[in-house]
Parts: structure tokens; sequence; C-alpha cells
């Protein structure tokens, strides 16, 4: 081989470099063997910042790894790790090296529509959110904020029942509430359930959706209606009875007037009043069922219709 005598040695490595050395991979190293290495490191407590400072720049490959081990029997470890403990780490990596942007890929990977969420990555997620609030917090705001929403998100954000961080997100997860469809509307709703009751815009947002087009999100904010005590969810409710053709909608429609039949009585004669013949056989089926003897009497005394008032008799005891 001849000698080029134009060619230079390398230069000298920075000294700042060097000290890093022994944190350092080549360029080609496997990202599973990083992988293995910041896992042993957070569980030894060895080094571990530093090590994975050393590896930011190969942050989605090892958070797609690690995601992926975290799927298979744990058998198969190179470390002896829990799936738990696995998924504490992965989180920690994340957390300690601020890869803000390798999570929504995380939520990706460990997000299954029929399955929901991962078990273990989900009380990882939890468990972070204790430690440092502001920053897990900060990170899923600018995430539901920026475009579509992403549903593996959502779906985590829902299924961890954090009533806190739920009330971190709550301007996020009304708009999304009320602008988006299927899933993510649906994890949305499912998530502010958690404050219905102390939250005056969700109770409204739930009230509006009693009657909802899309069948599940319907389904979703009666569930958390059923037992209301509310006056105006309750007229609500008789109102759109006889139009509700669900079996379920109409069950828990009839739960909420049940529960508040005697504030209901004025309003129900209203109804009855003003309803052509087909609806107001369906409101008289609910309200036979609800009021009895002397309370259905003087309804029926107050109707003005001699038809809806026969109707309704003849089904009176």
């Amino acid at each position: 081989m001849v000698h080029d005598e134009k060619e230079q040695p390398p230069p000298d490595v920075p000294e700042e470099i060097a000290k890093l050395g022994k944190y350092k991979f080549s360029s080609d190293t496997n990202p599973r063997e990083a992988f293995w290495m910041l896992v042993k490191a957070c569980i030894d407590n060895d080094d571990f910042a530093k090590k994975v400072k050393a590896n930011d720049t190969r942050r989605e490959a090892i958070v797609n790894v690690g995601s992926s081990i975290l799927t298979e029997d744990a058998k198969r470890y190179r470390v002896k790790v829990s799936q738990a403990r696995l998924a504490e780490c992965l989180m920690d990596m994340i957390a300690e090296g601020g890869w803000e942007d390798a999570l929504p890929r995380l939520f990706d990977n460990l997000y299954n529509r029929k399955k929901g969420p991962d078990l273990n990555f989900m009380i990882a997620l939890g468990n972070q959110y204790k430690k440092d609030p502001e920053k897990l917090a900060g990170w899923l705001e600018g995430m539901l904020a920026g475009g579509r929403p992403p549903e593996s998100v959502l779906s985590y954000v829902a299924h961890l029942g954090d009533a806190g961080l739920v009330e971190r997100l709550r301007k996020q997860l009304l708009n999304i509430s009320k602008t988006e469809i299927n899933e993510p509307q649906i994890y949305s709703l499912e998530a502010l359930a958690l404050l219905h009751g102390k939250d005056g815009e969700v109770d409204k947002l739930f009230a509006e959706m009693m009657d909802d087009w899309d069948m599940r999100a319907k389904k979703v904010v009666l569930e958390h209606l059923r037992e209301s005590r509310d006056l105006e969810v309750a007229k609500k409710a008789l109102s759109i009875y006889p139009y509700e053709y669900d079996p379920y909608s109409k069950n828990v429609l009839a739960e909420i007037v049940r529960a508040n039949a005697k504030g209901l009585r004025e309003e129900a004669v209203k109804l009855l009043n003003r309803l052509g013949e087909k609806e107001a056989k369906e409101l008289i089926q609910l309200i036979v069922s609800v009021y009895r003897g002397e309370d259905a009497m003087e309804i029926a005394r107050e109707l003005v219709s001699e038809r809806t008032r026969t109707e309704l008799l003849a089904h009176v005891k």
C-alpha cells in the first residue's frame, strides 16, 4: 500500500470528550446494548445521569428498543428486573435526559386501541407525575395543544385517573371534547369525568352532550350523570326522553328523572301539553312509572289535551 505523504494524523481528542469516553458508544452501536446499559445504571444508581446524557443522540432508538422489550417475556431480559421496574427505568431515562420529543413515540409504541395502555408504563407515568408534576404536566400540555391530539396520550391520561393531572390539562381536554370525535373525544370525556360535580364548565359540557349525536360520547356523559341531583339536568333528561331510541340511554334518562321526580311534576305537565301524540305516549310511559296515585292524577288534571289526559289516566291505578 502506497503511503500518502500528504495524509495528516488525526487531531487529538478534546479533553471534555475524552472524559466521557467510558460512556461513549460508537455510531453503529446496537441501541439495544445502550438500553440495557442504561437500565443497569438506573438500577445500580451508577452515573445514571451522565450515561443518559452521553446517549442523548440515540434517544429515539433507545425508546423504540425499550418499549419493544417492555412487551417481551421478562425471562428473556438481559438484566434481572421486573417489567414494572423496567418501565420505571424507561420513564426515568426520559425525565433525566429531557427527552420530551421521544415521549410521544413511547406513548404510541405502548398503546393498543383494543387492549388499551400498557399497565406497567401507566404506573411508571403516574409515579413520574408524583415526583415532578410540573415537568410532566408541561410536556403533556404541549402534546395535547398542538395539532391533532394523540389518541395514545389521551388514553393514558384517562386511564391513569389522576384528578390533579386532569385539572392541569382541563383546558386542552375541554377543547378536545368539544371539537374532536371518536377515541380522542371519548378519552377526553372520561378524563374530565373526574372533575364532574366540581367544575362548572365540565358540568355544563356533560349536560349539553346528554343528547349528543355520537352514541359513545353520549353514553360516557350519561353514565356519570345517572345519579345527578341537578334539577336542570333532570329537566333535560325528561325533555329528551321521548326522542331517545337507544335502550341504555333511555334507561339512564329514566333513572335521572326518578331521582328528581319531586321537582319535575310541573315540567312534566308543560311537556305533555306541547308534545305530539307519539312523543306524548312515550313520555306517559315514563311518567306512570315515576308518579303514582294522586301525583299522577294531579298531572292528568292539568293537561289541556283530552286525548293525552285519557291516555295517562288509562295507566293510572
